[in-house]
């Protein structure tokens, strides 16, 4: 009795969410390194493409990711089987970061709400966030990176 197995080709939505993820990376890393200024720009535009990734990241795992910030720098967390927020370390694109001098976190809003900062903004695995509002602020400029209802993120500057 023969048993006819099918082969089939392509990519899981897995294998495309990694993918894209790691170019989001490379991305924020690249301008990162050509942007000039007083750095809040750069750290605005890496923290918005942080923002996609996790999001992509909390979809593809099926757990919920969330980000805080002391002001000088941020973080992404992760839950765990046990459902308790853990600090992502390992992974490259997600770790810790420390804000260049002079730039800052000074403000955040949830869904139109003054936040202090150190509280957790999530991105659940469902992909539907509460909107939210992120402000860094350099010597010279201010930018607000926002992400609404459907997962998606802007970066503008704000005026003084």
């Amino acid at each position: 009795m023969k048993s006819s197995v099918r082969s089939q080709s392509g990519f899981t939505l897995l294998e495309i969410l990694v993918v894209t993820a790691i170019i989001l990376i490379a991305t924020s890393f690249t301008v990162f390194q050509f942007n000039r200024g007083d750095g809040a720009q750069a750290a605005a535009e890496r923290l918005m493409l942080q923002f996609e990734s996790a999001r992509d990241e909390a979809i593809a795992s099926g757990r919920a990711l969330a980000w805080t910030s002391d002001g000088a720098g941020y973080q992404f967390w992760s839950k765990n089987e046990r459902q308790e927020w853990e600090a992502l370390s390992a992974r490259d694109g997600l770790r810790a970061t420390q804000l260049a001098d002079g730039v800052q976190v000074t403000e955040q809003k949830i869904n139109q709400q003054n936040r202090p900062l150190g509280e957790r903004i999530v991105l659940p695995a469902d992909g539907v966030i509460e909107s939210f509002e992120v402000q860094l602020n350099g010597s010279q400029t201010q930018w607000r990176i926002s992400g609404d209802v459907m997962g998606r993120f802007t970066v503008q500057q704000v005026q003084r």
